[in-house]
């Protein structure tokens, strides 16, 4: 807890929090990182807390009948940026590009049916997958760099330059 306190929470979960509802005009509040919860909660014995593998085990057991029990069963999880979505809207172009059927057959690292099929399931809602998709596009450009040479501002100008000139047409 102490080392959360010193490290993760002020450089970077609460930093981001703040950045980002902030860039969205929103006001948000910490209730839980008061000074007298956190006291209290650093007094507490660790078996209080945690239980077996269940984490925020008196927080639970303190919040039943406040919140809904599918609230307090949910598994912990972060602020994800909502990729699923940006891949099926704004980034669509961009990976339609980055693994399109011809650079996919070029590189020869992929099978282009199971990359195909991939996207055509992500797009139709029928699987998710997001992780996946980020993670061949990522590969796909890290080749451009890494492995063909070529400089990164090459490699997003000629990438920029698709795009724009797929939205003009």
């Amino acid at each position: 807890m102490r080392v959360d306190m010193a490290t993760q929470l002020p450089d970077d979960l609460l930093l981001l929090t703040d950045k980002m509802t902030m860039a969205s005009s929103l006001e948000c509040r910490v209730p839980l990182l008061s000074n007298a919860m956190v006291d209290l909660a650093a007094r507490l014995p660790s078996g209080m807390k945690i239980q077996g593998v269940q984490l925020k085990h008196l927080f639970k057991l303190a919040m039943r009948g406040v919140l809904p029990a599918a609230t307090l069963q949910k598994s912990k999880r972060g602020f994800g940026a909502p990729m699923g979505a940006w891949l099926k809207k704004e980034l669509r172009p961009l990976m339609h590009v980055v693994l399109s059927q011809e650079s996919v057959e070029r590189r020869g690292l992929l099978d282009p049916s199971a990359v195909r099929e991939a996207i055509a399931l992500h797009e139709s809602a029928r699987r998710d997958y997001s992780d996946h998709l980020q993670c061949l596009m990522n590969l796909e450009i890290w080749c451009r760099i890494f492995l063909d040479g070529r400089a990164p501002g090459d490699v997003s100008g000629e990438l920029a330059e698709y795009l724009a000139g797929s939205v003009a047409a």
